[in-house]
């Protein structure tokens, strides 16, 4: 090592000395002649250094006009606003045909909102016509019955909820045990239990249309943002003149999904 380190040094500083000795070797003007020495006008001149232009593109300058868009670019916000509105719009104008998806769930989906609702309030109105009018002795439950089951018993209270809120003089007899001396029949229980179940039925169906509602609304904000995410995709540049579109569709066997490379010349 202690031998190779000054051969080294020796090496280098020679061809330091030799660069030197050859540049000092070559005049001056021959290397910037046309600073020096301009050309006379009876000869050409001799291009001895060139220096290649760069481009650059700043944008528009300031108060110029705006840019028009290019051709075929989509609006992003116009597709999600779309498809927030009416789910499969905002699909379908960026080109893809996985809107009508989104337009047949909605379309299911209040379909759905609209039986199930015709169900509750058919079951509800089985269950009233079941349990008849309290004020009625032949009812299925009735102010009378109650009354002369115990004594001191006042009504007052019971008439003014019936009046006011039906769904909770309903909840009232058949939850609390105190009010089943009022139901009709050899089995009191057996009829209070007919009627909870005519009131179930409704209420189920009554929780499915809430459900349906959910999904009609979850439809909504999916479409929304599929439709966004659809549209910068088919803005999407790769290249200055390369651009890429995907679409997505459905087919009997399952989802299909296209990827196409677009250049122009």
């Amino acid at each position: 090592m202690r031998r190779v380190l000054p051969a080294l040094w020796l090496v280098l500083s020679a061809c330091g000395a030799a660069s030197a000795a050859w540049a000092s070797a070559i005049p001056h003007s021959d290397l910037v002649p046309a600073v020096l020495e301009p050309a006379k006008p009876d000869e050409a001149p001799v291009l001895i250094l060139a220096q290649r232009t760069i481009d650059r593109d700043w944008g528009p300058p300031e108060g110029a006009p705006p840019v028009a868009r290019a051709p075929g670019i989509l609006s992003e916000g116009g597709a999600m606003a779309l498809s927030g509105l009416v789910p499969g719009a905002g699909q379908l104008y960026a080109g893809e045909r996985s809107g009508l998806l989104f337009a047949l769930a909605e379309i299911a989906g209040w379909t759905t909102h609209w039986l199930y609702t015709v169900d509750a309030r058919r079951e509800r109105a089985r269950a009233d016509q079941f349990v008849g009018i309290p004020a009625d002795t032949a009812s299925a439950w009735s102010y009378e019955r109650w009354q002369q089951a115990g004594s001191g018993r006042d009504l007052g209270p019971l008439e003014t909820l019936y009046a006011g809120d039906r769904e909770a003089f309903y909840n009232l007899i058949t939850r609390d045990p105190s009010y089943i001396d009022g139901w009709a029949g050899p089995d009191r229980g057996a009829t209070r239990s007919d009627f909870q179940h005519l009131r179930d039925l409704s209420d189920g169906s009554q929780e499915r249309v809430r459900t349906s509602d959910k999904l009609v609304f979850l439809n909504h904000i999916v479409a929304a943002f599929d439709a966004l995410r659809a549209a910068r995709i088919h803005n999407l540049p790769l290249r200055r003149n390369l651009e890429l579109h995907i679409h997505s569709s459905w087919h009997g066997s399952g989802p299909t999904m296209t990827a196409m490379i677009e250049r122009r010349f």
